[in-house]
């Protein structure tokens, strides 16, 4: 006997089922939230890894900055030939030697490119000797002394007449203060 005392019960399979506790509402409710929750991130973790595949394969490549043009096929004769050539025209006898064919100095010799960077020197100088700014110029008014002057010339205008007349009573007006 005790050998049966010794050893564990054994449970009925029918037994075992009423035995354990049926699962509630809230939690097939919590479990379903868990799948989604572990599906989603199996999804991303695929989208991560496929990004991180698809940026090893292509490559960043910086963009060149435009503002000072490379022009590493020049030569130093051409570098030398472009030297008296003012700033704006260099792209100009660069593009004209390349759809030429020929090197910068030989472009820079030919008289197309010759009567061109003459025609914009002529042009730049038009453009510095006349004045291209707006510039307002008020009309000065005569101090009271010059209106007075003007009036006894008999060169005074007819719009200062009225500022004239009351320039030469407040002349009056001091010259007999102080007397």
């Amino acid at each position: 006997m005790d050998e049966i005392i010794d050893q564990p019960e054994v449970l009925n399979p029918e037994e075992s089922q009423d035995t354990l506790a049926p699962e509630t509402p809230d939690q097939v409710v919590d479990n379903e939230e868990l799948t989604k929750a572990q599906e989603l991130a199996k999804n991303y973790k695929v989208r991560a890894e496929k990004a991180e595949r698809l940026l090893k394969q292509t490559k960043v490549v910086k963009p060149e900055s435009s503002e000072t043009p490379k022009h590493s096929d020049m030569s130093l004769k051409d570098i030398r030939a472009l030297q008296d050539v003012p700033d704006e025209d260099v792209d100009e006898v660069i593009d004209f030697a390349k759809y030429k064919g020929v090197s910068v100095a030989e472009a820079k010799k030919s008289p197309v490119m010759q009567i061109l960077l003459k025609t914009k020197k002529e042009e730049r100088a038009t453009a510095e000797a006349t004045n291209t700014t707006p510039a307002r110029r008020g009309s000065s008014k005569a101090s009271d002394e010059d209106l007075l002057d003007k009036l006894s010339k008999g060169e005074l205008p007819m719009e200062d007449i009225e500022r004239a007349a009351k320039a030469r009573i407040e002349r009056m007006k001091k010259q007999r203060q102080s007397n």
